[in-house]
């Protein structure tokens, strides 16, 4: 898949689909849509239900970016796959946190999960879901 697109590398890893966001800031709405739409049709074209978005190389982005990690997670959720975002710059992250956007788990509807690193990411992809929390406060009742 690698040389579709214009803003993103899509590479298989056995179960997993990395997608490495190859822009060093996203600053406006055309550029965060152009990402949206490489995103969602990288994933489209895949048939794995497993995605990694690695955003090492990112630096800056405005909150309209994150309509972009937005569209990407319902196109993901819709199809019953799992996304995990790596590699946060500490701004990048600021920003998740000030949509309220992060999460260290599987839980929430809206929050992503994060890893430190592609590695963690690749590790925590590879262990069973986590039972949601209503099961788990079922159990323990």
């Amino acid at each position: 898949m690698a040389g579709l697109y214009r803003h993103i590398t899509a590479t298989a890893l056995n179960d997993v689909l990395i997608l490495t966001v190859d822009l060093d800031q996203v600053k406006d709405y055309v550029l965060a849509e152009e990402l949206r739409f490489e995103l969602i049709h990288a994933v489209k074209r895949s048939t794995r239900q497993k995605i990694v978005v690695d955003l090492q190389k990112m630096e800056f982005m405005t909150s309209l970016a994150c309509v972009a990690f937005l569209g990407l997670k319902a196109g993901v959720r819709e199809h019953g796959g799992r996304l995990m975002l790596c590699n946060l710059s500490e701004f990048i992250r600021k920003v998740f946190n000030a949509k309220r956007l992060l999460s260290p788990s599987y839980y929430g509807s809206v929050a992503f999960e994060e890893a430190d690193t592609l590695a963690d990411a690749l590790q925590r992809l590879s262990e069973p879901m986590p039972a949601s929390k209503e099961t788990s406060d079922e159990v323990s009742a």
